[in-house]
């Protein structure tokens, strides 16, 4: 018996679905072969950077490069992109800034970055630093500024939010918050026109009243990896 119009579209569009679901289904190996070879190619390509950050991304005081194990793909594929357009590290007196433009470089596709970033990601955080002892009216400072100011994008355990293109706090070592927060304060970083939530930075950093506000807050936001 012939089918209506609708009956009809009804049908190809259920064969549709079922096809794409099955589609979908015989792809999954594949996909998990790309992965695997981006995984290694971001491995490879980290290598140039584990002078400076350490093989297994754990950071290194020596040559004041910040841990990036852990730290979410999307954060540093946008930094290494920072980095290579100038939005980040172009300002004469940001030293190492101009070394980590100098690396970017090295990097010639957002590929190559994307499949870095992906790798970074990847790697186990490093062990949670325990939170140096504070007083108690210091640790109370820190915490209300941080709450009052940073937790909405940085979350209030610190872990920070993509969509707000907040990265992550906790666990981050107190002296490399440092360095960025005055970074963000003199406009060695933040101010260039392209950098949004630079700018945001700036503008909050600019709200805490004295250097000892500064050390609680970054302390306390430190610490909440601990």
């Amino acid at each position: 018996m012939p089918r209506s119009k609708s009956e009809r579209c009804a049908a190809l569009a259920l064969a549709l679905l079922l096809s794409g679901a099955f589609a979908g289904t015989r792809l999954a190996p594949a996909a998990q072969a790309v992965n695997a070879a981006n995984t290694a190619g971001g491995a490879a390509l980290y290598r140039s950077c584990a002078a400076c950050h350490g093989q297994r991304g754990e950071g290194l005081t020596a040559s004041k490069a910040p841990a990036l194990a852990g730290l979410p793909a999307w954060y540093v594929d946008r930094q290494l992109g920072n980095f290579l357009t100038g939005v980040r590290g172009a300002t004469p007196d940001d030293t190492e800034g101009a070394q980590m433009r100098a690396a970017s470089s090295a990097l010639q596709s957002e590929a190559q970055r994307a499949s870095v970033a992906a790798y970074v990601a990847g790697l186990p955080r490093p062990n949670a630093r325990p939170r140096p002892p504070a007083d108690a009216a210091a640790l109370a400072n820190g915490r209300n500024y941080f709450n009052a100011l940073c937790s909405a994008c940085h979350g209030a355990n610190g872990m920070g939010n993509q969509s707000l293109g907040a990265p992550p706090l906790a666990s981050a070592t107190a002296d490399y918050l440092l360095r960025q927060f005055a970074a963000f304060k003199s406009g060695r970083r933040g101010a260039h026109p392209q950098d949004k939530p630079g700018a945001q930075m700036r503008a909050i950093a600019a709200m805490l009243p004295d250097a000892r506000t500064e050390r609680d807050v970054i302390a306390y936001a430190a610490g909440l990896g601990s």
